[in-house]
């Protein structure tokens, strides 16, 4: 009887942990709604594109060539990049570092003007933030090449 008994309250404690959790990736991926979050992936991609446009520079490709080439990076972002296992990772990674309340309450926040307008800006400033980024290392590339140097040098003889 006791092993019975064991054996129920086992299982009624797995499910209930089960169903929290469940509740609570749900709730993450409301959050992750709010958040817009595959627009948010979507303004990953076009803050990556002026690296593209240097691969283009760099391949000295004309305009029609410049595109085909993005047109390639799309077709890979479209068609290969499973945004749907991204953004059920993404759901249990922030289930994992939100509490429900806390969930809740970003929740609520992005649902008032100024969180909207955080959502609505963000894509931009993501991609203007990463070309602001990129023009500073660009910039500074000369001093890590510097530094870099010795170090290849070293190892490049072994």
């Amino acid at each position: 009887m006791f092993k019975v008994v064991s054996l129920f309250l086992s299982i009624s404690i797995f499910s209930v942990a089960q169903a929290n959790e469940t509740v609570e990736f749900e709730t993450a991926q409301e959050l992750l709604t709010v958040m817009e979050v595959d627009k948010q992936m979507l303004g990953g991609f076009e803050a990556m594109l002026p690296i593209v446009n240097q691969l283009a520079d760099k391949l000295k490709l004309n305009a029609q060539e410049t595109e085909e080439l993005k047109g390639i990076y799309r077709d890979w972002f479209d068609n290969d990049i499973d945004r749907v296992k991204m953004r059920t990772e993404i759901a249990n990674l922030y289930s994992k570092q939100f509490t429900m309340s806390e969930m809740k309450q970003i929740i609520e926040f992005y649902g008032t003007p100024v969180g909207k307008k955080f959502i609505q800006q963000s894509p931009e400033l993501t991609k203007l933030g990463a070309q602001i980024g990129m023009a500073e290392a660009q910039n500074k590339q000369h001093l890590l090449v510097e530094k870099l140097t010795p170090f290849m040098e070293e190892h490049s003889n072994e």
